[in-house]
């Protein structure tokens, strides 16, 4: 039979574990740069896009 574990070792452990929790939580999610980066790009590349259809057409009149 294990014996209780010391108050004093489980209440450090959980101060370790959410110093560790509270630095995951201060680094930015990778998500946040693909939802801010996704739909620049997708206008970005809508913008080019007319633009040279554009120019195409106007070369071509």
């Amino acid at each position: 039979m294990s014996t209780p574990r010391n108050y004093q070792e489980s209440i450090e452990q959980l101060h370790q574990e959410v110093e560790a929790l509270a630095e995951e939580m201060r680094r930015p999610a990778p998500t946040i740069i693909r939802v801010t980066l996704l739909p620049f790009s997708i206008g970005a590349a809508f913008a080019l896009t007319m633009f040279a259809v554009i120019a195409f057409a106007l070369k071509h009149v």
